[in-house]
């Protein structure tokens, strides 16, 4: 699939359509950077070297968004995400991603509508497409708390491996306080999904909870922002697994801590220390893997 769908078209057409008529504010962040990874793997194929390597990153962000009337708010972007290794080619990622969103104020709340485009890019062959279309009402409630749910439909097209194509339906929920003058936050999510594959072995459901606090502070003149996340995944499959003779289950924690340290209004440098570990009765998907990296942003 190399077409955008009709959802996506017709979103990102009003976006820059109402921005004719609007101020539209538009952000753009590249960056470059280093990581280290300890187990290189491709989470969507089950497939893991059990080998470390280093990769160079690029990364580049477009985002466009305009107000209309006070109550109608449209945006959209593209980003671009790439991984090359030093050594294990055939693991080089690339990412590209479009999103839209469109949603209205009604006051007592706000209701929207969004849909993101993904098309994973695999040792220079794409190997994954996705589609979400999302439907969502959230809240701010006295500029403290933030509240969101979500129904998330999921198409997902796998290029050489179309026993996984599926789709997937998932609900989600979010809360965000805010404290400090908004300079500090805590969020915590919880996530369910019910995804059918093509065949039946890839037939799972899932939940996903998640933690995360983050803060605002000056080091003498520089902006600092430090967070630390919490995830933790579950996912039971419905069907038998070959390889094992029985119903497969995973498991995963992953924890990470990021920090974007301010050199000038235009250029950050962000660090970031991931580790994740990830229990399943199928050896392929039973491993542990720490990342650690470094990148220099520049924002326009």
């Amino acid at each position: 699939m190399k077409t955008f769908p009709f959802t996506l078209s017709a979103l990102t057409i009003g976006i820059f359509l109402q921005s004719q008529y609007t101020a539209a504010a538009v952000n753009i962040e590249a960056s470059t950077g280093i990581e280290q990874d300890s187990n290189l793997n491709v989470t969507e194929l089950d497939r893991q070297s059990k080998e470390s390597d280093m990769a160079a990153l690029l990364g580049l962000k477009l985002d466009v968004s305009s107000k209309h009337f006070d109550k109608l708010s449209l945006s959209g972007g593209y980003s671009y995400n790439s991984k090359n290794y030093r050594t294990n080619k055939n693991f080089n990622l690339a990412i590209h991603q479009v999103n839209a969103d469109a949603n209205y104020d009604f006051d007592v709340m706000t209701i929207g509508i969004s849909h993101h485009y993904a098309d994973a890019i695999l040792d220079k062959d794409s190997f994954l497409v996705l589609n979400q279309t999302s439907f969502y009402a959230s809240k701010l409630i006295n500029d403290f708390l933030y509240l969101r749910a979500a129904t998330n439909l999921q198409d997902k097209s796998f290029n050489s491996a179309k026993e996984r194509d599926a789709h997937n339906l998932g609900f989600s929920s979010d809360a965000f306080i805010f404290f400090n003058h908004g300079k500090t936050f805590v969020a915590a999510s919880l996530g369910t999904d019910k995804e059918d594959a093509r065949t039946n072995s890839f037939d799972y459901t899932a939940s996903q909870y998640s933690a995360k606090i983050s803060h605002k502070f000056m080091l003498g003149k520089k902006e600092q922002k430090v967070q630390l996340s919490w995830r933790q995944l579950e996912r039971n499959y419905s069907g038998i697994t070959e390889e094992i003779n029985a119903e497969r289950y995973d498991t995963g924690q992953i924890i990470d801590i990021n920090w974007d340290f301010s050199l000038t209004q235009s250029i950050s440098i962000e660090t970031k220390i991931e580790n994740g570990k990830y229990d399943s009765n199928f050896a392929p998907a039973d491993y542990s893997e720490n990342r650690a990296s470094v990148k220099l942003k520049a924002y326009f």
